[in-house]
């Protein structure tokens, strides 16, 4: 079907059926696996499974190793497919999960457009997430691809860029982690859920044989709350009285000073009244030294004065002294 200018064509019908014949661009293709609009690719006999360890063929397996040849719920398995495509420059491919294997749980695991210029198989993951294991059966269809003929101004030159690598088998990357692989399915998950059970319950027989143990400490605990809760309250009067006597401290603190200062006043006051009663003593003192000395001097003369007198009244007894005619 050839589409607007500038858009890629799909190939379908008998151009499909075309490159399984041609062999070219589809090899080991088959003309039943081809559809109106895409081609089925089926699964090959190679897998890479973690119970393996390495890629086996289903040929090579024994009747007890086929059994194990199965998707466990929760497990993945890397399939490749028996077809192998070359698309040239100007084609590329879309893929298409299986529809069947979508109903049955599975989980297809993978890059879901090939680039123009891919030249190899498909390898894919296939995932498990249902409750029942799944059959792999070689041949079966494993993914639709739609493939699309570029117009001529949308074709680009793949020897200027890096080619895809091509897949003929397993990486070794790949196999490396496969090998260490282990799955998590629902059995597992149920064999978890039954040791955490068992775990349960021996842990609830072990909560009854110690339940005794367990209330004694829960009172213990709640003695040891009522102890703490009356402690605190004591800390809290503690604080109540150490905040009282703290501001006593301060008011007592505050007399003192008031008291040191009064005092201060007091010695100030002294000091002023002695200097003025000094000054006083010595202006008396002064005072009476004056006086003193006046006293003297009176005193002197006086008794010049007698013994002047007493004099003449001697002389004037004696008669040598007369006073008149």
């Amino acid at each position: 079907m050839q589409g607007e200018k500038g858009m890629a064509e799909t190939i379908t019908g008998v151009k499909i059926k075309n490159l399984v014949e041609q062999g070219k661009i589809i090899e080991n293709g088959s003309i039943s696996n081809c559809g109106a609009l895409k081609y089925d690719f089926t699964l090959s006999d190679e897998i890479l499974k973690s119970d393996f360890s390495t890629p086996i063929k289903f040929d090579e397996l024994s009747v007890e190793e086929r059994r194990k040849a199965l998707i466990q719920p929760g497990e993945v398995v890397y399939v490749l497919t028996k077809e192998k495509v070359n698309l040239p420059s100007n084609m590329y491919m879309s893929l298409s999960a299986n529809r069947g294997m979508s109903e049955y749980g599975v989980l297809t695991l993978g890059g879901f457009a090939v680039d123009p210029g891919y030249s190899g198989r498909l390898m894919f993951g296939l995932y498990n997430y249902s409750s029942t294991p799944f059959t792999l059966i070689p041949n079966s269809k494993l993914i639709g691809g739609i493939f699309y003929q570029l117009n001529e101004n949308e074709v680009i030159d793949t020897d200027l860029l890096e080619r895809p690598k091509p897949i003929d088998e397993f990486p070794a990357r790949l196999v490396s982690i496969i090998s260490k692989y282990s799955p998590t399915g629902m059995s597992s998950l149920d064999e978890s859920i039954k040791a955490i059970s068992k775990q349960m319950e021996a842990l609830k027989e072990e909560f009854n044989k110690n339940r005794d143990e367990l209330f004694s400490l829960r009172h213990l605990v709640q003695d040891t709350q009522e102890q703490t809760n009356r402690t605190s309250r004591t800390v809290q009067d503690l604080s109540s009285n150490v905040v009282e006597l703290t501001n006593s401290v301060k008011d007592l603190k505050l007399e003192v000073s008031n008291l040191k200062d009064g005092l201060k006043d007091e010695i100030k006051l002294r000091q002023d009244m002695r200097g003025d009663l000094e000054k006083q003593i010595e202006l008396v003192t002064k005072s009476v030294d004056r006086k003193l000395i006046f006293l003297k001097g009176a005193l002197w003369t006086l008794s010049a004065l007698v013994g002047v007198l007493g004099t003449l009244l001697t002389c004037w007894a004696n008669g040598w002294l007369k006073f008149g005619g």
